[in-house]
């Protein structure tokens, strides 16, 4: 028996052809509760990106109250009896999240195929709670056609 109910959540490709800072994904959490991000997910599609150039994916704390915005694709890993989660997972924002306290980066090359997942150690998750929103940002090295993806699995 689960401990906890998981939930994977995920961007969908979302094609940037910036260098500039961009939010990917958010993970807010609601004011009388507390989520641990157990897992991340990212990955490059296909892209005209010269080898030697990479993409940035820094997870953080948002630094600012992102409002509005459109709820991201969630799916239960137990679709029979998970409860129905107590957070929102966000694609786009009405006021996008601004960098805070960075949790965690990972530099992957800005090739087509580019894949990388990390789970923490048990007990090493990242926690978010009373009204903290978790965000997962991009940076390209070039502003060519980059379609990215990142994917959240999380425990309540």
């Amino acid at each position: 028996m689960a401990i906890s109910d998981i939930y994977t959540v995920d961007s969908g490709l979302v094609a940037t052809a910036t260098t500039s800072q961009t939010p990917l994904l958010e993970y807010r959490i609601g004011s009388t509760k507390r989520g641990f991000l157990v897992g991340v997910r990212m990955k490059i599609g296909v892209t005209a990106a010269a080898a030697g150039n990479d993409v940035v994916f820094t997870l953080a704390r948002a630094g600012n109250s992102p409002s509005g915005g459109t709820a991201a694709n969630l799916r239960a890993h137990d679709a029979g009896s998970a409860a129905a989660i107590n957070t929102a997972f966000i694609g786009s924002w009405t006021i996008a999240p601004t960098l805070g306290n960075v949790l965690a980066e990972w530099i992957l090359p800005q090739t087509t195929g580019s894949m990388w997942e990390e789970f923490p150690p048990l007990g090493y998750e990242w926690v978010g709670g009373a009204s903290s929103s978790l965000v997962m940002f991009v940076t390209d090295s070039v502003a060519t056609s980059t379609p990215l993806e990142c994917q959240f699995v999380v425990s309540e």
